[in-house]
Parts: structure tokens; sequence; C-alpha cells
């Protein structure tokens, strides 16, 4: 829209950005200890899904689970975790009520739940390279 050469913000426009994005750096690390801790409870509800008695249990736990995820999603790429965005957003279409999740994809949830806690837990930032690639093949998502 703007050719670089042709516009520049501001001065004091300029750094209210800077701080803006200087804030949200450092609360990268604090998201990342939060949302290892929902990613484990995001875990756990699997679990419980996995060992539901009956059907109502096994919506239960994945409704919750969808729940996380979706946070999870929406949070990830502003606070610097683009994978987390990438596997949660996937964790998303795979516990999404309205897609009719099944104990068939249980697997599959719980191994996105894990590279989940294991990316938080490694403070694995951005798109994590060669093993966030790995990751997302080894997920099934591309």
């Amino acid at each position: 829209m703007f050719d670089e050469d042709d516009f520049e913000l501001p001065d004091d426009l300029a750094a209210m950005a800077d701080a803006a994005g200087a804030a949200l750096a450092g609360m990268g690390e604090e998201f990342a200890a939060g949302a290892q801790v929902d990613a484990s409870t995001l875990k756990s509800h699997l679990m419980q899904a996995q060992n539901a008695r009956d059907d109502e249990d096994f919506i239960q736990g994945i409704t919750v689970a969808f729940g996380i995820a979706h946070d999870l999603k929406g949070q990830g790429s502003t606070f610097g975790y683009n994978l987390v965005t990438d596997i949660a957003g996937h964790l998303c279409t795979l516990t999404r009520p309205q897609n009719n999740p099944s104990r068939e994809s249980l697997p599959a949830m719980l191994a996105c739940a894990q590279a989940l806690y294991e990316i938080l837990a490694n403070r694995t930032e951005g798109d994590g390279g060669v093993i966030g690639a790995r990751m997302l093949t080894d997920l099934g998502i591309s």
C-alpha cells in the first residue's frame, strides 16, 4: 500500500510502536510459562476423554480440550510462538464439536497436546526451524 521510501511514521507513533513491540517480546516468557501449564491441562482433558466411561464424558473432555487449544491457537503467534498456533489450530480442527471428534482421533489429539507441551517447555519460538518442520510433518500438518 505504501512505498517504503515515501512513507514514514511520525516519531511519536514510531516510538509507540517500538514500545509496544518490546512489551510483547517481554511477555513471551510469561506466555510460554502459562501456556505450558495450559498444554499440560489440555493433555489431562484428552486423557480424561480417552478413559471416558460413556459418550457424555468423552464429549466433555474433548470440549474442554477444544477451548484450551483454541486459546493457544489465538495467542501463540502474538507472543512469537508460531508453531504453537499451527499445532493448536490443527488440534482445534480435531476437537471442534461441529466436526464430531471421535475416539479414533485421540492418538493424534494426544500427540498434538504433547508437542505443544514440549514446544513450550523448551521455549521453541517462531516456527521451530528444522525441528518444527519435522514436528508438523510427524503430526500430519502441512
